[in-house]
């Protein structure tokens, strides 16, 4: 009999995270999984799987008491208070996988009150990254770990976690539908949610700096239409694609030759966009602004940061060698999903080794 694990995640299948799904499949062969989103994606990925929605905890609840998961799951650390309330309740451990926005970016006020009126209403705190939870979440017996890029684990240690509850991961893609070693087009490229921390006014202005290149924009809902009235503003050097779907992605990324991912200097917020490896296994050369060092761990010596836009404009005004074409294969094979989910499982296997049998 398969181990059960129920996923309560934010919202599901949202187009802007299909890690939660890659994830998913590569684990459904060997596990019994249940969804419960808190939220309807606005933008939903075309698929079979589906979730239960709900935001009232006691509906959480009853599902999970119906399914008798062995383990819960969640994305996100700012989860974290509400995984560890079920948990409790439920007498069942969780794991959690951190990204990007929900480590980097600091609560906003907006956040703050909502977090004083769920707690004055008797609900649980659903978007909490202050501090003073990190510690209290993950160093809970309760918690069999939190899985996070690798140069997020000092934030978590100075908040207090201990180093034994954080495991070191890349990003989740699925390498297998994106490698293709066949030739590439020459356009460029640039794919995500339209926020400020990823400042795509830069896009446009690389794009109308090179009037001879065809440019791409895969943008996001947000601030779409600010970008689109920038571009506008400066003659449309850049065509901005409607929301792709997932399967349908492959295909777009061998249209081109380079990815630019910008990002804000200032806010320095810009994550380990999954983007960049799915550009890498597609073939396409990258390059990210330089916002933080551990952006060049994250694309390896296949790629490039840049500084400016002039920086960036001299980088791809060269063709991309066959050399780096084929470092980048080698980094993105680090987010493969299939690779390595054991360090998740693992953290799952031993409890479950812990563990009266499933589900008796």
């Amino acid at each position: 009999m398969k181990r059960r694990v129920l996923y309560v995640v934010h919202e599901f299948p949202q187009i802007s995270q299909t890690y939660i799904l890659n994830e998913i499949i590569a684990l459904e062969q060997d596990y019994d999984i249940r969804v419960v989103a808190l939220e309807e994606p606005d933008i939903p990925i075309e698929t079979d799987h589906k979730a239960y929605v709900t935001k009232r905890f006691n509906r959480i609840v009853e599902i999970a008491q119906e399914f008798r998961p062995d383990v819960l799951h969640s994305h996100y650390v700012l989860h974290g208070p509400l995984m560890l309330k079920l948990s409790r309740r439920l007498g069942v451990p969780f794991t959690i996988r951190g990204h990007s926005f929900d480590v980097l970016s600091p609560p906003s006020r907006y956040s703050f009150f909502k977090r004083i009126r769920r707690k004055l209403r008797g609900k649980p705190e659903f978007w909490v990254s202050y501090k003073e939870h990190a510690s209290t979440t993950f160093n809970s017996p309760h918690c069999l770990g939190v899985l996070l890029f690798p140069f997020q684990r000092p934030l978590l240690e100075a908040a207090g976690v201990r180093t034994s509850k954080i495991h070191d991961c890349f990003p989740v893609m699925d390498f297998d539908l994106f490698h293709d070693r066949s030739p590439n087009g020459d356009a460029i490229m640039n794919v995500g949610a339209c926020i400020p921390k990823k400042k795509m006014t830069d896009f446009v202005d690389l794009a109308a700096s090179m009037p001879d290149r065809r440019f791409n924009l895969y943008a996001l809902g947000y601030y779409v239409d600010d970008i689109r009235n920038y571009n506008e503003a400066a003659s449309n050097p850049v065509t901005i694609v409607p929301p792709v779907q997932p399967r349908n992605m492959p295909a777009e990324y061998k249209k081109h030759r380079w990815m630019v991912y910008t990002g804000d200097h200032v806010l320095k917020s810009l994550g380990w966009p999954l983007a960049l490896a799915e550009a890498q296994a597609s073939g396409v050369g990258v390059c990210v602004a330089n916002v933080r060092p551990d952006l060049r761990e994250f694309i390896g010596n296949a790629g490039f940061v840049f500084d400016s836009v002039e920086d960036v404009r001299k980088i791809v005004s060269q063709p991309f060698s066959d050399e780096l074409r084929e470092r980048g294969f080698e980094q993105a094979k680090k987010s493969d999903i299939r690779i390595h989910k054991t360090v998740l499982t693992d953290l799952w296997q031993k409890s479950f080794r812990s563990a009266p049998s499933p589900n008796s």
